[in-house]
């Protein structure tokens, strides 16, 4: 399974390993370049949450809408999803991570799907 990332907020979408996107715009104080390369430093901990998820429930699927705030030091100040999944676990899985991002920068507000492609 593929971890695609995709900054919908922002209007663009990325794939993991992708080439280089369009030239960046700013998600206020922070590039999506700058965004993208966070997330992507946390794909393996998405798919965790996502595998342990599955287990219980396996037609589990996203998107997964993720809402971002980001203060002026780069510390996630709000993380939550946009919609529960059906797998409260889940949820808090990915929360907890995106939690412990740390961003190049901010303050920013941004909202960020997280795609899991089965190929």
């Amino acid at each position: 399974m593929r971890f695609t990332l995709a900054l919908a907020g922002l209007g663009l979408m990325v794939a993991l390993g992708a080439a280089p996107a369009a030239p960046a715009a700013r998600a206020r104080g922070l590039s999506l370049e700058q965004i993208r390369d966070v997330m992507r430093r946390h794909a393996a901990g998405f798919q965790r949450c996502l595998s342990a998820a599955t287990r219980t429930r396996r037609d589990l699927h996203g998107p997964f809408l993720f809402q971002l705030e980001v203060d002026a030091h780069g510390q996630v100040t709000s993380a939550r999803p946009f919609q529960a999944s059906p797998v409260a676990a889940f949820d808090r899985c990915v929360v907890a991570i995106l939690r412990r991002a740390r961003f190049p920068g901010g303050p920013a507000t941004f909202e960020t799907p997280l795609v899991f492609d089965p190929r």
